[in-house]
């Protein structure tokens, strides 16, 4: 059984079958979720193992043995990309915390033509990306890069698709290799640019719909997640 408490590791900190939390873990672990020496913990590393750990020392540094390693905890068995333009800031940071739940591998924020918002608070969106890492029981946290145009991310090594409204097929009518990696891009408010759907049209990005209603960016982002893991994992 996976232990509930949950806390991140640097994997410098693992010697053998012992680690120790930074500081700033420690602290979180003794002062916010009062954990004390013969606690259960699970571990994770953000590059793709989970460990149950006991605690044997509690203090400024919180300390202890490893009794099980899991690889690829929390983790879907194909890597997917999310690449979201950049929205207001209270809707992208719950795109940022819900995809990371849902399993993304890495974020690549997009500035677009029609989007309001052209900036990314870096620091606070990683650790939102962690926060939800740990309460998910991830091990590989997402890999967050700093915006982008769209012509730099469409040249990636992955299949590509895009949300559309009025797209011909769904997520799960697409033709997908089930052993390649994914992106999927996700547009802004006011949707595509003419230039930018013919950029991906150029690029042999794969369109889908999500239905007859018009979704918000946030959600049109989840619900293709979950659809993807649903058909790929």
């Amino acid at each position: 059984m996976i232990p509930d408490k949950a806390f991140y590791v640097n994997p410098t900190n693992i010697e053998g079958d012992n680690f120790y939390l930074d500081p700033e873990e420690s602290n979180h672990a003794t002062r916010v979720l009062r954990s004390t020496i013969g606690d259960k913990i699970t571990l994770l590393n953000g590059i793709g193992f989970g460990y149950h750990g006991l605690i044997k020392s509690v203090g400024k540094t919180v300390s202890g043995s490893i009794i099980e390693t899991w690889e690829g905890l929390g983790e879907n068995k194909i890597p997917i990309t999310l690449a979201p333009a950049l929205i207001k800031r209270d809707r992208f940071e719950l795109m940022l915390e819900k995809s990371t739940e849902l399993g993304v591998t890495g974020i690549h924020p997009l500035v677009l033509d029609r989007c309001v918002k052209k900036d990314l608070n870096f620091k606070r969106s990683q650790k939102l990306i962690i926060s939800a890492a740990k309460q998910s029981k991830r091990s590989r946290f997402p890999i967050l890069e700093m915006p982008k145009n769209l012509a730099s991310a469409l040249n990636v090594d992955a299949q590509i698709i895009c949300g559309r409204m009025g797209a011909e097929q769904s997520i799960s009518q697409l033709s997908l290799d089930s052993s390649r990696n994914v992106m999927v891009i996700i547009g802004p408010e006011g949707d595509f640019s003419d230039n930018e759907f013919a950029l991906m049209e150029k690029a042999n990005v794969l369109f889908y719909n999500l239905g007859k209603r018009r979704l918000r960016a946030e959600t049109a982002a989840l619900n293709s997640l979950a659809v993807l893991n649903e058909i790929l994992n």
